[in-house]
């Protein structure tokens, strides 16, 4: 499963869109609704909006010259060619707008050109209503298909998608989406982008995948409430073969934290707020977030199974929705606390502390109460629970940023009590997650049922939030070990970084961790050969799944994956001034 679709997106859902312009996914109204288009998914029964190209009256194959987007934009320009043919076209998802906008040009000398349309949804009642234009019904209401100009000579062909709740309303979104332009589209983007910090003193490769990785987690965020989602597609095959195939449409308190951290590092801080304001919405009485994941406007996502769907190599089961939505995991309080310290030491902003002083007090009383339970961890296993060295390391966070917050508003009592609890949860941690026949930190201890505690890439949390220093023999030992191969206790596999030893796939996000480790540790070279290798892995449009293949670029899992783009924006910023802000925890 070799990706080399481009990403489209308008705030409200996302679009893939492959070298041969078709369209193989597409969710309407927004990134959580049922998919209208599921090719990239299922190729054979997913469905998917085609271009036809036919010349003199015949069909004619036509093969990729170049695809790329247009400067620091979500705008994708595809060429390509065949036949003494040549054909250009521009693509945009207009910003706030529902819809999809196709600018065609053909230059085909002397030879008679059509263009046809052919949509195969994988749900839907289509209703042909002519050549150049349809109507897909949909259980999450109406998509239009319209184009123009589909014979071209010397004139540009367009095609528009225009979806609404009902007929009236894909009609009022089709009268807005043809006044949109590609122009308006890219200086509508230059204008956000010109916000973002700049990296320095890195090379032009990391550069361009840091502006690239910023467009991508704004295509990814749902802009009426700010929530970013963590992949815009869902049950992708995350090994081949396998059966982990989930629904990454949706708010991860967790991945939603990385995101915004992404956007406070880079500067654009109105993002991160908005994802902190609304996270606090949804925050219980008692200061837990009872759910690990959100919809995209805070409901509870139902997992359910569709038996008539398969990944590409047949993988099965298909799931929409997601189960994970019931686990207790313990890191959620400490995504947000940290996460909302960090907005402030990035940007200032302490309004948001005056504004969120309770939520943060609840959340940090409900860890003191519940640190010690058992929970389903970061990875959200399913066949146990345990007490997650990781889970332990975000109670940590949780009650030192609340410390933090509390002096920072003149609290001392609160924060003097919370520090020292937090040190109390340290002293435990270290202790109880270090494996002496190993000689190394695991994943858990006391699973119940039990199960042996495998190397697992999340300990490194310790480190990341200041329970070990990354110098500690102790870490330096954990790290040794992760260097094994996977099938022999270790984490490396295909020229990347798994999450856990004997895993089938390197995964991207443990990869960058070990460079951050790496940079944390004052080792730059090492830092540098795992961004090297993701990047390496990235399509050719600089996105990045969930997992990789290092021998050949494979991607597996949904995509594009936030976590991905997230830690290549953080680690380009940390990598270009020489240090990571994580170091900020040792510095109080």
């Amino acid at each position: 499963m070799r990706f080399h679709a481009a990403l489209l997106g308008n705030g409200h859902t996302a679009a893939l869109v492959e070298p041969d312009l078709s369209l193989s996914w597409l969710c309407i109204p927004r990134f959580d609704s049922q998919p209208l288009f599921a090719a990239a998914l299922d190729p054979r029964r997913g469905g998917s909006l085609r271009l036809q190209v036919e010349v003199d009256g015949r069909p004619v194959p036509l093969a990729l010259v170049h695809q790329e987007y247009v400067d620091r934009s979500a705008v994708l320009r595809t060429e390509l060619a065949g036949d003494g043919i040549r054909l250009v076209s521009t693509d945009f998802m207009p910003w706030g707008k529902h819809g999809l906008v196709r600018r065609i040009r053909v230059d085909a000398p002397g030879r008679r050109v059509c263009l046809r349309l052919t949509a195969d949804p994988v749900r839907s009642v289509h209703l042909p209503v002519s050549r150049e234009e349809g109507l897909l019904r949909t259980a999450d209401g109406t998509l239009l298909i319209r184009g123009e100009g589909l014979d071209p000579v010397g004139e540009e062909a367009r095609v528009y998608l225009a979806w609404g709740g009902t007929t009236d309303a894909a009609l009022a979104a089709l009268r807005e989406v043809q006044t949109a332009s590609a122009e308006a589209e890219l200086a509508h983007w230059a204008d956000w982008i010109a916000a973002a910090r700049r990296p320095l003193s890195v090379p032009p490769a990391w550069a361009e995948a840091y502006w690239r990785s910023l467009v991508v987690l704004r295509l990814l965020t749902y802009e009426p409430t700010g929530a970013p989602v963590a992949a815009a597609t869902a049950s992708l095959p995350a090994i081949p073969g396998g059966d982990h195939q989930w629904d990454y449409r949706y708010l991860w308190l967790r991945d939603g934290y990385y995101t915004a951290m992404a956007f406070d590092a880079a500067g654009l801080h109105r993002e991160a707020r908005r994802f902190y304001d609304f996270c606090f919405t949804l925050q219980g009485p008692d200061g837990h977030w009872q759910q690990p994941l959100y919809t995209v406007d805070g409901q509870t996502p139902h997992e359910h199974l569709i038996d008539d769907l398969a990944g590409p190599g047949g993988e099965v089961p298909v799931r929409l929705g997601n189960a994970a939505s019931g686990q207790l995991q313990l890191d959620n309080e400490g995504s947000i606390l940290h996460g909302l310290w960090f907005h402030y030491r990035c940007s200032g902003d302490k309004d948001a502390l005056l504004r969120h002083w309770e939520g943060v007090r609840r959340a940090a009383e409900w860890t003191l109460a519940n640190w010690q339970r058992r929970e389903s961890g970061i990875w959200e296993i399913r066949e146990y629970t345990g007490h997650w060295v990781h889970g332990k390391a975000m109670c940590y966070a949780t009650l030192t940023s609340a410390a933090r917050i509390a002096r920072t508003l003149g609290y001392a009592e609160e924060a003097g009590r919370w520090a020292e609890a937090a040190r109390r949860i340290a002293a435990v941690t270290v202790e109880r997650g270090w494996d002496r026949e190993r000689q190394a930190y695991v994943r858990h201890w006391g699973a119940e049922p039990p199960t042996v505690a495998p190397m697992d890439i999340s300990v490194l949390a310790l480190v990341f939030y200041g329970l070990l220093s990354p110098h500690d023999p102790r870490i330096r030992s954990t790290v040794e070990h992760m260097y094994r191969p996977a099938d022999d206790g270790g984490l490396l596999l295909y020229g990347g970084v798994c999450r856990w030893e004997n895993a089938a796939v390197p995964f991207y996000l443990p990869t960058f961790w070990l460079a951050r480790y790496h940079l944390m540790a004052g080792e730059m070279d090492r830092c540098d050969q795992w961004v090297e290798a993701c990047l390496k892995a990235a399509t050719s449009l600089r996105l990045m799944a969930e997992h990789f293949d290092g021998r050949d670029g494979t991607q597996w899992g949904n995509f594009p994956q936030a976590f991905s783009h997230e830690e290549i924006v953080r680690l380009v910023i940390e990598r270009s001034q020489g240090w990571t802000f994580f170091d900020w925890e040792f510095q109080d």
